[in-house]
């Protein structure tokens, strides 16, 4: 381990003695042609030294604090082959007063060094007077002997002289000579390069010296530890301030007791020195790139963790058994029910589409809405899981199991965009799935699915709150029959246009809340709790309106308005508190008349407008 720390201080050393020893040039061609070289040497006590082992000779020197281009400093500098600045506060001013003193980065000064940089690296002048009067041969070297690492105090970084190269010593007193064989085996830098200094509060040689005193000075062992007096640990190493730095430096391990302990004859707080602390040979060193690097790696761990738990999370989600029922058509309430997980879902979409549905070559096929609106009827697939009595599915024979929660993006005036649909979902830190509707395959129409898990199974009520508390949590609107847990959701086409979202399940809990109990001492209410008489029998115009709709359809030339009177009729009863019996039958009916409308020859956007 040489006294240099860096290798690309080595460097810059090495294009400063290059530059001394040169014979190619006479001197004044040099001071015309060759670029000014700026060299700190930093945490060095020899820099005077250093320079003379390197090959200067002290005529050759001139010793400055600053580079105020002053006539007396032209002069003195005049034909010199190196300026050797000493300096203490290059880039710091020094606060005073009756109690204490500080230092601390100074803009104005840093600054005002930086420009004195400047204005030196292309200053031309003149010298003499009269016939003597000539051009300034300014020296082509400029050292800043920096023992106190002031130029890079608290991180500062010159912003504009960026060509100053660094070099910082391990040992301040380090033998000028030893430091010149090291660097003549090196590469000089093409440009002189930063170093970051390395700060250490005691200097590095001064530590492993006091180790070294600490080894020979040991006596008592604790297995694969020495323990020590604090009082004698003090005096071995002769200052406070190094007893208390090696206590600070992790790699030494060294440590003092909070409370005495006997070990051996004596009571003691003991200083405890592992056989490891001996081991020390010199920190290692960092540069801004190794830094850099460590960060970048450190970055890189904790996205591959990152990236670890979300792809776990994410088959956790994906492996959940879940009963699921898949059928083609939406006409009629049968169901045929089996335990399957999302994964598998997901596998199975190209085989359905292929072999079972042929949908894609259908929607492709289709030239008017109407045929469309078959096509959706009666041959795509849909899906729904949860467990039906009877394998028929209503709201009313909902038996549980529901987890899935299914959002559809689908307003004729909208305007998002699949990404965009994405985006809000990944916002929320959700897990989802993403894919296109039947629309978007027949006009290219934006209209996404968002399928999402919820974290429990779901009774009716908790899926309704859900669903709708997910959608608003996602700026959408939804209409009644996306909330009803029997509604059935359309299978994807193309697998490869699902997208699946990595996140969390949705909380049921954070949008369900439980209905509050009834009050005590109130008499209760005429209100009925359970009938076997159907909406559609109630002696009302729009029921009977209902029951032919039902029963036979609706003629030609009254449809809109007989399906508006039918929707008005089915919505106030979900609104009426009172009918809260008949409910679930209205909510299943408003699906049943969307599908009658359509089976009658309605176009869809006004089946939307009319069932809104």
């Amino acid at each position: 381990m040489g006294e240099i720390i860096f290798d690309k201080s080595r460097r810059n050393l090495k294009k400063v003695y290059n530059r001394i020893n040169s014979t190619n040039l006479n001197q004044y061609v040099k001071a015309q042609m060759e670029e000014v070289l700026f060299l700190a040497i930093g945490g060095y006590n020899r820099t005077y030294e250093l320079l003379l082992a390197m090959g200067l000779k002290p005529d050759e020197i001139a010793t400055f604090s600053n580079l105020n281009l002053s006539q007396q400093f032209l002069n003195e500098t005049h034909k010199k082959r190196a300026i050797y600045l000493r300096k203490i506060n290059y880039v710091t001013n020094v606060g005073k007063n009756f109690d204490f003193q500080s230092k601390r980065l100074d803009l104005n000064v840093a600054d005002g060094f930086e420009e004195n940089l400047m204005v030196y690296e292309n200053a031309q002048r003149t010298v003499g007077i009269g016939k003597k009067k000539e051009d300034w041969q300014k020296p082509s070297i400029v050292v800043m002997d920096d023992p106190s690492l002031n130029l890079q105090f608290e991180g500062h970084r010159f912003k504009y002289e960026t060509k100053i190269g660094f070099a910082q010593v391990r040992n301040r007193n380090a033998t000028p000579s030893d430091i010149v064989q090291e660097i003549k085996p090196v590469d000089e830098a093409k440009n002189m390069m930063f170093a970051m200094y390395q700060e250490n509060m005691v200097d590095e040689a001064e530590i492993l010296d006091g180790l070294n005193r600490l080894r020979e000075s040991v006596h008592l062992q604790l297995k694969d530890d020495w323990a020590m007096n604090p009082t004698e640990y003090k005096k071995i190493l002769g200052s406070n301030k190094l007893a208390t730095r090696l206590k600070e430096i992790d790699e030494l391990g060294i440590y003092q007791l909070k409370t005495n302990k006997r070990i051996g004859y004596k009571n003691a707080r003991w200083v405890i020195i592992p056989d490891k602390a001996f081991e020390f040979k010199g920190f290692d060193y960092k540069d801004e790139k190794d830094l850099f690097n460590e960060e970048l790696e450190a970055e890189e761990n904790e996205e591959q963790a990152y990236i670890q738990e979300q792809e776990s999370k994410l088959n956790e989600i994906l492996s959940i058994e879940l009963p699921f029922n898949i059928r083609q058509g939406v006409i009629g309430k049968q169901l045929n029910s089996s335990m399957a997980s999302l994964q598998g879902f997901l596998e199975d979409v190209d085989d359905i589409e292929k072999e079972k549905i042929n949908g894609l070559d259908l929607l492709d096929g289709a030239t008017t809405e109407e045929e469309y609106h078959t096509i959706k009827r009666n041959n795509l697939a849909y899906y729904i899981d949860g467990n039906f009595k009877n394998n028929e599915r209503s709201d009313k024979n909902y038996l549980g199991g529901r987890r899935l929660i299914s959002i559809d993006v689908d307003d004729d005036n909208s305007s998002y965009e699949r990404e965009q649909v994405e985006e809000t979902v990944e916002e929320q830190g959700l897990f989802a799935l993403v894919y296109p509707t039947a629309k978007y395959y027949y006009n290219g129409a934006k209209r996404w699915r968002i399928v999402l898990m919820a974290d429990e199974e779901m009774d009716k009520e908790q899926y309704k709150q859900t669903v709708t508390g997910v959608a608003n949590m996602f700026g959408l609107e939804i209409d009644e029959a996306s909330k009803k847990v029997s509604q059935l959701m359309g299978y994807p086409l193309v697998k490869d246009d699902v997208s699946v979202i990595s996140g969390s399940m949705v909380n049921v809990h954070q949008f369900y809340v439980e209905p509050k109990p009834k009050a005590k001492n109130v008499l209760p209410m005429n209100k009925v709790t359970s009938s076997n008489k159907s909406v559609a029998d109630f002696e009302h115009p729009q029921a009977k309106l209902l029951k032919q709709a039902l029963n036979e359809g609706v003629p030609e030339g009254k449809r809109n308005e007989t399906y508006y009177q039918i929707s008005m009729y089915l919505r106030d009863t979900l609104d009426n508190p009172d009918m809260a019996v008949w409910h679930d039958e209205a909510a299943e009916l408003i699906e049943t008349m969307k599908e009658q409308a359509e089976a009658d020859g309605l176009p869809e956007k006004e089946i939307e407008v009319i069932f809104r």
